[in-house]
């Protein structure tokens, strides 16, 4: 499949969005188009990702949250909102009546490192877009007693990139406003980053991957396939995984490929 790389979807992805172009070249998008949601949202799939696009961009721009995100990391933020619910169309079915889209995190995060690695993007940007497509959803719930996310170990799994993570989400909350959403739903959520923020600067530092001593170690051949492993890596050292461990479970990720 034919693709312009780096350049072309970051400047469809400036405002305005280019959808057209965004679609060339994630085709993937296009099962999204049409497809509908439960009653915490007001537009479809597709309409939604594009929402979450433009909600990060004014948050970047309004500092509701007052996350410290560089101008660097905006393109970096767009291309997450874009891909952060890749998954949707191929995980949503329906329980009693209402659709769900059960582990479109999850699975997202693997579709998304198959994507970044079409357009040839860096190590550090799929990382942070596999990483963050995995964790959008777990602020919310990171307070709740069954969470497999409690705040450390969020903190932990956001590495470098909880700044980010916190636009992010706050982002998806707010291009979600369907009929069953009330106000105090949407304070919550900004309480509950803001409180991830706090938690995560107290945690500091928050040391970057070396991507290219990652890639030399287990032999990769792309910068997207060490920015996958990496961001794999963190997830599973968070959850208490001594190094070695992790290591040799990584190793095994990339036997499937996901560009096939």
């Amino acid at each position: 499949m034919k693709t312009g790389g780096t350049r072309a979807i970051h400047g469809a992805l400036a405002p305005p969005l280019d959808v057209p172009a965004l679609l060339r070249e994630v085709p993937e998008l296009s099962l999204a188009e049409g497809q509908s949601q439960g009653p915490f949202h007001h537009l479809d799939t597709l309409g939604h990702t594009l929402e979450v696009v433009r909600r990060v961009e004014a948050e970047l721009e309004e500092g509701r949250l007052g996350a410290r995100v560089g101008e660097e990391a905006r393109e970096g933020l767009r291309l997450v909102g874009l891909l952060h619910d890749i998954a949707k169309p191929v995980t949503r079915t329906e329980f009693e009546g209402r659709a769900i889209f059960v582990a479109h995190d999850s699975v997202g995060a693997r579709l998304v490192y198959g994507v970044c690695h079409r357009l040839r993007l860096s190590a550090r940007l799929t990382d942070l877009a596999t990483t963050l497509t995995a964790l959008h959803l777990k602020i919310g719930f990171m307070s709740n007693e069954r969470s497999d996310y409690p705040p450390g170990r969020l903190v932990r799994a956001a590495g470098p990139f909880g700044e980010e993570l916190a636009v992010l989400c706050w982002a998806d909350r707010l291009a979600a406003q369907g009929p069953r959403l009330k106000e105090e739903h949407i304070e919550r959520h900004r309480e509950l980053c803001v409180e991830f923020l706090e938690r995560y600067r107290d945690a500091r530092p928050h040391p970057e991957m070396d991507y290219a001593k990652l890639s030399d170690t287990l032999g990769l051949s792309s910068e997207a396939d060490a920015g996958y492993v990496a961001g794999r890596a963190r997830l599973l050292a968070s959850r208490g995984l001594g190094e070695a461990e992790t290591i040799a479970r990584v190793a095994g990720l990339l036997n499937s490929d996901p560009r096939g």
